[in-house]
């Protein structure tokens, strides 16, 4: 009985044995057919993550007002007898724009001539009288009075005839004028613009943090719209005397030199301030950035113990962007290879076949 049992555990396990054997060969025959489906490894473009001296900044946006400018009016009332400028017309300080009809003026300009000239007469001959005690002194001071008078009117009517006389304030560039002769013009008509814009000043807000960093002279850096690929250079001319109570910011002028002419008043300009505290910051392309509202992170291509290329997901923090280049402040260290360009087809420990670019070094280099 003993024998028969030992005979039948004997069968039964050489039987599971063989049932393991051949689930082995199977299981075997399955991963090498799943090996040769496996789908290749992804090709991405990679580049070194580089240390550069980050210069920090601050943006912020303005707008471009010239040195002088305003629109030139008229003080008094009259008809416009003769406009001698054309619009875009470069003028100098004092020359005559526009000359209103002094007709009126002119007369009374005479009759007041004639009436001072009496005056100082009698005036005169009075005082020679009141000299001998043959006058009293009230009489004196009537004929002095008159002679007062009569210099007054003159010089009142010769300021009315300069004021129908409109000249340059300044020297600068006259716009688009506005009026045509024999028009009559009201007091405070706009006759036409006069920008002296060879100085152009931009005024901008700055959080009160960074006031103890921005001093007279530091370097701002401008771009308009209408020269996408240039950065014009000015200087910070001033600051405001307080902090704005609603936004806490404070307002900066920067000065900009603008004797080509390329730019003019009221063109919208973004705005790099440049603080004078250089840092060195690993920097990457912005392509390279995976965003997530569980952290940011990025994917950097290492060798395995196989020696085959596999890119790592690394958790990262990212600081300032510009342009087409991230500032990293954690993750990394600086000379990983960092994929930015097929990052959307990538996840943690996947194969990888690499094309290395040099795009990031000569971004970097020509930021500078």
């Amino acid at each position: 009985m003993f024998k028969r049992t030992t005979i039948f555990i004997f069968l039964l396990l050489l039987v599971i044995a063989g049932l393991g054997f051949i689930k082995y060969q199977q299981i075997q025959q399955g991963m090498a057919m799943m090996a040769a489906n496996a789908p290749p490894p992804s090709t991405v473009e990679v580049v070194p993550a580089l240390k550069t001296l980050w210069q920090p900044r601050v943006s912020a946006v303005g707008t471009l007002t010239a040195r002088e400018g305003i629109d030139v009016s008229n003080e008094v009332e009259g008809i416009i007898e003769k406009i001698h400028i054309e619009s875009g017309q470069q003028v100098k300080q004092g020359d005559l724009l526009v000359s209103l009809n002094d007709d009126v003026e002119q007369a009374d300009l005479i009759s007041f001539k004639a009436q001072e000239k009496l005056a100082r007469t009698l005036f005169k001959r009075n005082e020679d009288m009141w000299k001998k005690k043959s006058i009293s002194e009230t009489e004196y001071d009537n004929a002095y009075s008159n002679l007062q008078v009569a210099q007054a009117n003159v010089s009142q009517t010769r300021a009315r005839i300069a004021k129908k006389s409109i000249r340059a304030p300044f020297a600068g560039v006259l716009g688009i004028r506005h009026v045509s002769t024999g028009q009559y013009l009201p007091p405070g008509t706009m006759l036409v613009s006069l920008q002296d814009y060879t100085i152009l000043y931009s005024d901008f807000a700055v959080p009160e943090k960074h006031l103890p960093d921005i001093t007279e002279g530091l370097e701002v850096r401008l771009r308009v719209s209408a020269y996408e690929n240039r950065n014009f250079v000015g200087k910070v001319k001033a600051l405001d005397a307080k902090v704005d109570e609603a936004t806490r910011n404070i307002s900066v002028r920067a000065e900009l030199n603008n004797e080509d002419g390329l730019l003019r008043p009221g063109m919208y300009a973004d705005i790099d301030l440049m603080l004078n505290q250089s840092a060195e910051r690993v920097v990457v392309p912005a392509t390279s950035i995976v965003y997530s509202s569980f952290g940011d992170a990025l994917f950097v291509v290492e060798k395995n113990d196989a020696g085959d290329m596999m890119a790592r997901r690394v958790q990262i923090t990212i600081g300032e962007q510009r342009g087409d280049l991230v500032a990293i402040r954690s993750g990394l260290s600086g000379g990983e290879q960092v994929v930015q360009a097929g990052v959307g087809k990538l996840a943690n420990n996947s194969p990888v076949t690499i094309v290395e670019q040099t795009r990031l070094k000569e971004t970097v280099e020509g930021s500078e």
